[in-house]
This record gives C-alpha cells, structure tokens and sequence, in this order.
C-alpha cells in the first residue's frame, strides 16, 4: 500500500526557477528602455532584488504582520526595488511602470528547476503515475499560474495564497489544502526548498515533509524534516522505499 497518495510541491526554487524568469523580466525592461543588459548589471539587479525583498521583511513569513500584508507588499516593494535599480543603471522609465512591468514579464516565465519535468511525469497520476501532484506556492495567482502553466497538465490542485487569503506556513493555507483534498495529513508529503514555509509549515499541520536543499547548507533552524535530497530525482527512491 502506497504510504502518500498526494505530492504536494513548492513552487519556486524546487519546480520552476525564480531567478532565472526574475534575469528575463529584468533583461525585457532595459531592453524596452534601450538599454542592453550584461551578466555584471543583472548580478545587481539580483543582489537589489534579494536585499530588498529582506528589507520590506518580504523574507520573515513567520511574522504575523507580512502574514497579513505580504501580497499588497509583493506588489508595492518593486516600486522601491526598481528605484534602488535605475538609480545604479538610469533610464526614462518610472519605477512605478517598471514594477508594473515586471510582474507582467514575470507571467511570461517558467524556466523549470533541473529535473522537473521528469520528475512530475514519472509520479503523477495524470500522466499514469501512483500520485496526485499538488502545489502549494506562496504568490500572486496570475504570476504563479502563468509561470506554471507548461507543467499544469501533471497537477491535480495548485494553491496559490492569494487565492486562498493566507501564507505558507500559516496551519489555515494547510488546512485548506487538506480539506479540499478530503485527505488526511498522512496521506501527503510536502516537498520544498524553504525550511521556514514549506518544511515548517508541513510540520505544523502533521503533514510529512521533504527539504530539497539544493546548496547542501546546513539546517541552523529547530525544523527537522522527514527526508532532505539536493536534487528533484533523489525523491524517487524516497518513494519507493516508503511505500513498501
């Protein structure tokens, strides 16, 4: 008998690549401002975009004040981030059209993290798998829904947290998944990069969990996961060996 009967993934940075759709965006809007890009300017464009999303608190998802703001702050903080951009590489645009921009660009994505697609093909029950894959992305829902859509043919459930009016790791955004599923927590694994969002918020609802740590970093945190891989694939064995 089969130990999960629903996979339920992260979104950014274990199935689709944030940063390589994040070099894309950036790359269209100098390009429609007449500007080309190289790999020194998008390098800081992607150390602006890291420390501000830090600075706004974009980063802290335990606290309860970007639980309550963090999709209004996902919009608002790109107006500063391209501020801090165009005040190193200026152009005609405003910020604010910039940031706008950039959002729309970003739909336009979904450069899929290594292995992915093998992956999801191999597991899930729309594709003659033994899985129903589900997704559990904090977001914006026509960025995360656009960004998706080449993989959305092996997936039974995407949440996405603007719909649902919470944020990962809040025990509601899992209870909602649970309850719509008709599933009990044993019944899912979660699988994902971010050991404050998917693994913390996986443990707080009973629900096992698998940190993909890509990096290899060390877990300096209380959060212990169920299963730790590096890359997508080494979660087929884990698997395997759970369901015997």
């Amino acid at each position: 008998m089969k130990r999960y009967k629903y996979l339920i993934f992260d979104a950014d940075h274990t199935l689709i690549d944030f940063e390589a759709d994040e070099r894309e965006a950036f790359k269209k809007i100098f390009a429609e401002c007449g500007r080309e890009t190289d790999a020194e300017m998008l390098t800081r464009c992607r150390q602006w975009s890291v420390k501000t999303w830090d600075d706004v608190g974009l980063s802290n998802v335990g606290d309860e004040t970007i639980q309550r703001t963090y999709h209004d702050l996902y919009r608002s903080h790109l107006t500063l981030l391209f501020g801090r951009i165009f005040s190193e590489y200026p152009v005609s645009m405003r910020a604010e059209e910039a940031g706008e921009k950039f959002l729309r660009y970003l739909e336009e994505g979904g450069e899929q993290v290594q292995d992915a697609e093998e992956v999801l093909a191999a597991l899930s029950e729309a594709n003659g798998g033994e899985y129903r894959i589900c997704v559990a992305t904090n977001g914006l829902h026509s960025i995360q829904t656009g960004r998706l859509r080449q993989l959305e043919k092996y997936f039974y459930r995407i949440y996405i947290s603007e719909d649902i009016g919470v944020i990962k790791p809040l025990s509601a955004f899992f209870s909602r998944i649970l309850s719509d599923l008709e599933a009990k927590a044993r019944e899912c694994l979660m699988i994902g990069d971010s050991l404050d969002s998917d693994i913390a918020g996986a443990e707080g609802a009973g629900i096992d969990s698998c940190w993909l740590n890509a990096d290899r970093r060390p877990n300096k945190t209380a959060v212990v996961p169920d299963y730790e891989i590096s890359r997508l694939r080494e979660l087929l064995p884990i698997l395997e060996n759970a369901d015997k």
